[in-house]
């Protein structure tokens, strides 16, 4: 996959997770803007602390539209340690809080 490819699909859970919450995702887009799209969303995911966007959309049902799952379509594009915690998330998703 294409790094244009991960950017679009960014754009759309972005969207996304705004029109849930109502109120633009700034600190988000301005992380990505800062550290570029793969490292912010990298950063993102090794955290320990669990984002509301992952929280909000799994709670929906949304997972596949989740930071982690564009990490593991897009895994060629990332660190493997990246793609495992995503991994980790997504098979974990209902037991975090």
């Amino acid at each position: 996959m294409s790094l244009s490819a991960l950017s679009q699909e960014i754009d759309t859970v972005i969207t996304l997770y705004e029109k849930v919450i109502g109120v633009p995702a700034t600190r988000t887009r301005q992380m990505i803007e800062r550290y570029g799209a793969i490292e912010a969303l990298s950063k993102l995911v090794v955290s320990v602390d669990l984002q509301s966007g992952f929280r909000i959309l799994r709670d929906r049902d949304q997972l596949d539209s989740t930071f982690e799952a564009l990490i593991v379509r897009h895994e060629d594009l990332f660190r493997k340690n990246v793609v495992e915690a995503a991994q980790w998330r997504l098979k974990n998703a209902s037991h975090l809080r």
